[in-house]
């Protein structure tokens, strides 16, 4: 690294996965409040994204992929860049939509790739309060390789996907079984119109929850807060408790239904 960073910086850490379009503007504008560390692994690329980050103490610009395991991969170049992958596109489940085209390969690259748990150990990256992935199916087997580091994140932004485009990517529902060993729920998906209205993928939104958020000392609550309002959810609330005055309301209304029901029993 090339700043040293005190270990009582109190900024938010945005590891943002896919990140050649650069940092989400609506982290960008909040420059004081976060530490960017983004993965890019094509070398022009990388640097462009340094420049554009050098405004941000202790911002981060790393020119290799991640993975489950370390290693070298073979990236297919889709005719779109925003379609390349560590993964092969399947044709079969691309047939008809007018998208199809820009997955089509137009050649391949090799990408050095490491576990970011990895990488941490040996000093390289700091742990990570918010992670950002948009890398075309290879979700899964990035998540794979933060381990342990999941446990002390606070919120995870992923493209997923609903029907497998690629083929081996892990779906919606398989990521939602993983995280919830760590205590994330999916708060928010926002669909993503590409393929002629049909829903094949959106951006999920996986936070801590609720008994987590709740443990959570004051500085990382305040970080927690920052991430809900940045992604514009609603914080857990004691309106929603379990014995708080809408759980009653829902309980009373149960009531009732349940004693509709035997009456007509």
């Amino acid at each position: 690294m090339s700043e040293v960073i005190s270990s009582a910086d109190h900024r938010i850490v945005i590891v943002d996965v896919g990140a050649s379009g650069g940092l989400q503007e609506k982290w960008a504008k909040q420059p004081g409040l976060i530490r960017p560390v983004l993965f890019e692994p094509n070398a022009i690329e990388a640097e462009q994204l340094r420049g554009s980050l050098s405004h941000i103490p202790g911002a981060l610009v790393i020119e290799r992929g991640l993975s489950s395991r370390a290693g070298e991969f073979e990236l297919t170049i889709g005719r779109h860049y925003g379609c390349t992958s560590l993964l092969k596109a399947d044709p079969d489940m691309l047939a008809g939509y007018s998208i199809a085209p820009l997955y089509e390969a137009t050649g391949t690259a090799q990408v050095r790739c490491d576990r970011y748990d990895t990488l941490y150990s040996q000093g390289e990256v700091p742990a990570p309060d918010v992670i950002k992935l948009d890398v075309e199916g290879y979700e899964y087997e990035i998540l794979l390789g933060f381990g342990g580091l999941l446990d002390q994140c606070l919120g995870i932004e992923v493209e997923a996907w609903l029907t497998p485009i690629y083929r081996n990517t892990k779906l919606l529902h398989e990521l939602i079984d993983y995280l919830r060993r760590f205590g994330f729920v999916l708060r928010r998906f926002d669909p993503v119109n590409a393929f002629d209205g049909d829903l094949i993928l959106g951006d999920a939104f996986f936070t801590l929850n609720r008994a987590r958020a709740d443990s959570l000392d004051p500085d990382r609550k305040r970080k927690f807060q920052t991430l809900l309002k940045t992604w514009n959810l609603s914080e857990y609330s004691a309106e929603n408790e379990t014995h708080g005055p809408a759980s009653k309301r829902r309980a009373k209304r149960l009531k009732r239904l349940l004693s509709a029901v035997r009456r007509r029993l």
